[in-house]
């Protein structure tokens, strides 16, 4: 029996990971990993080793305090061996980088949550598409308004990769709006506007896509001229910020929603 103990100062799901991957190496040992989490300061190091007599203990360690790292390397003898995975690394980086590194505990877990946090929002963002559930506009970040066909679900998915939740609604003049559009903050709704002719070419060519006629009133002039119209009407009795997306990319588009939004 081997004592593995994986010691961290964040979560510990690194050093775990690369346990994981080095005791596999080995099928003939039995391991008995303790992991330790959250190990900040000198104080925390005091209890960790009590009680070992002479078993044979692996420490795998992601610690970025250079104290705490010289404490726990202070416990190495014949029957103790600590491998420090992380600081090591960080100093000889530093030294052939020139260039000092943070230093900062729990920079992982500040990763960790943000990846959560983006997988949160494009959940969200496909949950609450095309106005699939009213509630969703009152926990958004963002609520993008807009007749069919000016990107309204590009844009969500966009904007939910940099962690915003975003709801969306198409505006159709005969479909009356959900109430919960008016109890959402005016600053978090965008109405989204587009150029005629532009929106009557993309509409043609969706319309070729699903092998439908060109003769549909949902391409026609008239009807491209109602929505818009309904739509600008909307966005003034909302006060809402209004931007054409006919000469914008998603990237930009989002750019500027984002500046609205943050500013």
């Amino acid at each position: 029996m081997i004592n593995l103990f994986v010691i961290s100062d964040s979560t510990g799901e690194t050093v775990n990971q690369l346990a994981n991957a080095l005791t596999i190496q080995f099928p003939n040992v039995h391991f008995n990993r303790k992991r330790f989490s959250n190990i900040t300061s000198v104080e925390q190091c005091d209890n960790l080793f009590e009680g070992l007599g002479e078993e044979k203990t692996i420490v795998l360690l992601t610690v970025i305090v250079e104290e705490i790292v010289d404490m726990i390397k202070s416990y190495e003898n014949e029957n103790i061996i600590v491998i420090d995975l992380l600081l090591d690394p960080v100093k000889k980086i530093e030294d052939f980088l020139d260039e000092k590194a943070h230093r900062k505990t729990g920079m992982m877990r500040d990763l960790d949550n943000e990846y959560f946090h983006k997988i949160e929002a494009i959940e969200f963002a496909m949950n609450f598409d095309d106005g699939k559930n009213p509630k969703g506009f009152l926990d958004a970040d963002i609520v993008l308004l807009g007749v069919s066909r000016t990107s309204k679900t590009p844009l969500s998915v966009y904007l939910a990769n940099k962690s915003y939740k975003v709801a969306n609604l198409p505006l159709v003049p005969e479909v009356s709006i959900p109430k919960e559009i008016y109890s959402v903050d005016p600053k978090k709704l965008v109405g989204l506007i587009i150029d005629k002719d532009k929106l009557n070419q993309i509409r043609n060519q969706r319309l070729l896509a699903l092998g439908l006629s060109s003769e549909s009133s949902y391409a026609t002039d008239e009807r491209i001229t109602e929505e818009l119209e309904y739509a600008k009407e909307l966005y003034k009795e909302l006060g809402c910020v209004v931007i054409d997306v006919s000469l914008s990319t998603i990237e930009e588009t989002a750019a500027k929603i984002i500046e609205h939004i943050e500013n």
